[in-house]
């Protein structure tokens, strides 16, 4: 019985590129083109499309948390904030004539605002 079997002896294996021809090398460079923009081609949509899909969310939600903390006319407006935990992902804020107040912590994925009262005990 063979302790090196022929399949796994270094020899038979190329070298990077170097045994290949020069077509079978510009085939493999092509490959590895045409897989990286097949890959982009699948991901960039999707992100786009879900951050599209997450900031109309955060809009109707903070649009909603402004209506019932303030007046219908008040401006609102929406950003994605990374800057401390506690804020982290869409927050609401309206716009009042003295500057913004900070009206919901929407989260990563936006949802229903928590419009319950605090207590302040």
């Amino acid at each position: 019985m063979d302790d090196d079997p022929r399949e796994l002896r270094e020899a038979d294996w190329p070298d990077d590129d170097g045994d290949r021809s020069p077509a079978l090398r510009r085939r493999a460079q092509l490959v590895r083109v045409v897989s990286l923009v097949a890959l982009f081609a699948l991901v960039v949509p999707g992100a786009l499309s879900t951050w599209a899909l997450a900031e109309s969310t955060a809009t109707r939600a903070c649009r909603l948390a402004v209506d019932a903390m303030a007046d219908a006319r008040t401006p609102s407006r929406v950003a994605f904030e990374v800057d401390r935990l506690e804020t982290l992902g869409w927050n609401c804020y309206a716009l009042a004539p003295t500057g913004e107040v900070r009206v919901a912590v929407l989260g990563v994925i936006p949802g229903a605002p928590d419009l319950r009262p605090r207590s302040g005990a």
